[in-house]
């Protein structure tokens, strides 16, 4: 398995006899464009490993066996002392669990590749776990570059949900960009096999045992955006998952509206276009979003949840998504 023998600077190095406060799992969970040639992974390397915290850290890129051995060793080394975890299973929840067991750390950090973290990102969960201890997650901003108004509302739209504006409560874990403690991540592991945006399962039991999530902004990722064909993608799946994680928790928000049928869809479409509409006036401005991309931002909107149509009917249908670029 290839690995890297350089070492970091003495601020976030862990020593040879020192155990990690914080792991970072490090996951590729969409096969896009740049990741084939791994542009997404030596970027989210090189900003962590330009991160400066003070408290011993150990990162974990895990993979699939297969893939693992085809790592080269130069993208491995633009992160000194990474740690390679190869597992058999490709499925994202799968492997990031399977990273969680083998982290050392107390606190569980996790990072998807496509998200390139700004300076202070890791400084800025570690403190907000240490002066929130109530708290059993930390969740973090998520952007796009932002280089039109399409990609900032889509930004804004896709990302903004779990975003109070500030450093307060919110009701659900990142799935891409998040801290967790390792007590709580040992008992409510990420659900397997329900998909990529399943992650609300697990917000929901820590929830009702008591667990509570704080938002963090200066906590932030830069996500690579990949155009339509990503967002067509991802709105999928978040129809798909708007439905099947109702089916699994009958206990969640709304779900009594599945006795309606695939009658409920028009009902889930027209609550998820409000709730992005106040998304919009909520934290747009956080987002880049201008005055003049306000009307872009609502017009899309319309567009994105009717897209998630096409999942909810496979929910109900009992159908995975098989023409998906998520692992």
């Amino acid at each position: 398995m290839p690995t890297s023998t350089n070492t970091m600077t003495e601020q976030s190095v862990i020593g040879a006899n020192s155990k990690p406060v914080v792991s970072v799992v490090i996951v590729a969970d969409h096969d896009t464009t740049r990741h084939e040639g791994l542009e997404d992974l030596r970027s989210c390397l090189q900003a962590l490993a330009r991160q400066k915290v003070d408290q011993p850290v150990e990162f974990l890129l895990v993979e699939t066996d297969e893939r693992a051995r085809k790592l080269p060793a130069e993208v491995i080394a633009e992160l000194p002392d990474l740690r390679v975890l190869a597992v058999p299973h490709d499925g994202s929840y799968e492997r990031k669990n399977a990273a969680a067991k083998a982290a050392k750390g107390e606190i569980i950090a996790i990072l998807d590749v496509d998200c390139t973290p700004v300076s202070g990102w890791l400084q800025s969960l570690v403190d907000t776990l240490r002066l929130h201890p109530q708290h059993v997650a930390v969740s973090g901003r998520t952007m796009y570059e932002g280089k039109t108004a399409i990609e900032r509302s889509l930004a804004v739209l896709t990302r903004g949900f779990l975003d109070p504006g500030r450093v307060a409560p919110t009701r659900f874990i990142s799935n891409n960009n998040s801290g967790i403690r390792r007590t709580t991540l040992e008992r409510f592991p990420l659900p397997e096999k329900e998909g990529p945006y399943a992650a609300q399962l697990q917000s929901a039991a820590i929830q009702r045992d008591g667990g509570r999530f704080i938002f963090q902004p200066a906590m932030t990722v830069i996500h690579e955006f990949e155009g339509w064909s990503m967002e067509r993608d991802i709105r999928c799946h978040i129809g798909w998952a708007t439905i099947r994680i109702r089916q699994v928790d009958p206990q969640l928000r709304f779900s009594w509206l599945l006795r309606l049928g695939q009658a409920s869809i028009p009902l889930f479409y027209i609550g998820r276009l409000i709730e992005s509409w106040g998304t919009c006036f909520r934290v747009g401005r956080y987002y880049g979003l201008r005055l003049a991309d306000f009307p872009i931002a609502l017009g899309l909107a319309f567009w994105i949840h009717a897209v998630e149509i096409k999942g909810m009917l496979m929910a109900f249908r009992n159908q995975q998504l098989e023409e998906t670029n998520y692992r």
